[in-house]
């Protein structure tokens, strides 16, 4: 009963300040407590701002949010997660383009998804590549290794398999295996692997 109480009381507090952060610093503000946000907030939060949440997902913090939009209320426009999804701690969403994550898709701890690369302006000539962007999609039931990075433009097949630690510059076809840096073929998932 107590435990309920504080729970429904911690729920109150937390929602008056990502209202007060938003009010003070924009999304920004939003951004800096999904740093410390209990899970079962943060769902609700994303949703606020204009994500697209499945049903019962697993969003654990801190959840690291950059290139968020400028819509009042629609910052996070370019976020969908869906049914039943586990995001690890120390995430990290580039928004700058579409992430979409479809049902039973599992990004672990620490994972980056960067859907742009800008590298600015460069006092050397030899540093000059031109700025890129696009949507990443994660298929159904895809899994996403610990510390793995996803650059612009990919697409995770259904059930594919990223390694810990692989960055994944092309798309990777269903029931693939892939790790590495870059990352490359390792094997494919044959129908009696999966059950």
């Amino acid at each position: 009963m107590l435990q309920h109480a504080l729970r429904s009381f911690i729920r109150v507090v937390f929602g008056l300040l990502v209202g007060l952060a938003y009010l003070a610093y924009r999304i920004e503000g939003v951004n800096a407590l999904l740093l410390i946000m209990p899970a079962k907030l943060i769902g609700p939060t994303l949703r606020r701002y204009g994500a697209t949440i499945g049903a019962d997902p697993q969003i654990h913090s801190p959840l690291i949010i950059h290139n968020a939009g400028s819509v009042p209320g629609k910052e996070y426009a370019n976020l969908t997660i869906g049914d039943h999804c586990y995001i690890g701690r120390d995430v990290f969403f580039d928004l700058a383009e579409r992430i979409t994550l479809e049902d039973y898709v599992t990004i672990s701890m620490r994972c980056t998804l960067i859907t742009h690369t800008d590298v600015g302006k460069r006092p050397t000539e030899l540093m000059s590549l031109p700025a890129s962007r696009a949507p990443i999609t994660v298929r159904r039931g895809a899994y996403l290794g610990a510390c793995s990075t996803l650059l612009e433009g990919v697409e995770i097949g259904e059930r594919a398999v990223v390694a810990a630690g692989a960055v994944v510059r092309r798309s990777v076809m269903a029931d693939e295996v892939v790790g590495g840096v870059p990352s490359r073929l390792l094997r494919k998932i044959k129908t009696e692997d999966r059950s």
